[in-house]
């Protein structure tokens, strides 16, 4: 099968997808979820404590992953879960931190022989992400193929679907109502949307006893701060900036100074300070803020405490800097 094939396949399992989730307002009322944080790193740089952004959700029985980061299938085993168990995921953006597990996850997925359909809920651009993912592993289904005397239990393509979301998205997953907002992560300056072929997403996840706030990756945001009221918990993303902005600017930063210039204002304004996490948290009216996705430079130990003391600066309860394998 070509690559054209593969992607008009996931195109078709996408549409479909969307049709059935979009308005099922007939479901049951939400669960109870517990929130593990798979990898807490901040951008593309590995870090030698932390696994790149990725989460697990847990609702009742059902695993669920949000955003896919390198190292999160890996994390996920040292969870006590295989990849066959996962059910959803949920990608904020398609930066390759937040992405680079995806390969891992669908792929041995489909060697395991895993039950049922993976769905990748995503931006725009996720059923390109998906195809192509689908596409690389031809050479390796053919092998596999031959050595089960030419008989394939599943395509690979078969194995998973895509349902696309936007700004205003307001879908039920089992008994969970799943809301995301367009934040300004991708703005090309402070309140300006940047035209593009994709767009970074903050999740807001309802259950029975309690509701999650996930900013992925963004700036103040008036739609997130918006999305986020009456929420129990606001996992956040956060950065050191001093601290970050001092290590682009070192001697031994490759880049060039249009590069790094152009970096630090995005830096600036689309990331959360410690005191701007506390004040999302603080409007959203929430019990729990918990730090994660951090762009820190330094050891943790010593970098947490001004994270949370920035934090409470503006948020009046409880602030935790997340670590890998942490659940709330």
């Amino acid at each position: 099968m070509n690559y054209k094939s593969i992607a008009n396949a996931v195109l078709l399992l996408c549409a479909a997808a969307t049709a059935n989730l979009a308005h099922a307002d007939n479901m049951t009322p939400g669960s109870a979820m517990t929130w593990t944080t798979l990898g807490t790193a901040g951008g593309p740089v590995a870090h030698a404590e932390r696994s790149q952004p990725a989460n697990l959700l847990k609702v009742h029985a059902a695993s669920w992953l949000v955003d896919c980061g390198d190292g999160a299938v890996e994390r996920l085993s040292a969870a006590g879960l295989q990849a066959a168990k996962v059910s959803h995921v949920f990608i904020s953006h398609l930066h390759m931190d937040h992405i680079g597990g995806l390969q891992g996850l669908i792929g041995l997925r489909w060697m395991t022989n895993a039950p049922g359909i993976l769905t990748i809920y995503g931006p725009r651009g996720t059923d390109a992400l998906v195809a192509g993912i689908v596409h690389s592993m031809q050479p390796s289904a053919g092998v596999t193929v031959a050595l089960q005397g030419g008989k394939a239990h599943r395509r690979p393509e078969d194995t998973v679907k895509v349902v696309i979301l936007e700004d205003g998205s307001d879908i039920r997953v089992d008994d969970v109502r799943v809301r995301t907002v367009r934040n300004s992560h991708f703005d090309t300056q402070a309140g300006v949307p940047a035209t593009s072929s994709t767009d970074s997403l903050s999740y807001r996840f309802d259950g029975a006893a309690d509701a999650i706030g996930y900013t992925g990756d963004t700036g103040v945001s008036p739609a997130v701060t918006g999305l986020f009221k009456g929420v129990g918990m606001v996992v956040s993303e956060v950065i050191d900036l001093d601290g970050t902005i001092a290590n682009i600017n070192g001697p031994h930063s490759p880049m060039p100074p249009e590069m790094r210039k152009g970096l630090i204002e995005h830096l600036k304004t689309q990331h959360l300070t410690p005191q701007q996490a506390g004040a999302l948290a603080q409007q959203a009216g929430a019990k729990r803020l918990v730090l994660t996705h951090l762009a820190i430079d330094g050891p943790t130990d010593k970098v947490a405490p001004v994270l949370v003391a920035g934090a409470r600066q503006a948020f009046g309860a409880e602030v935790r800097v997340a670590h890998d394998l942490d659940s709330f």
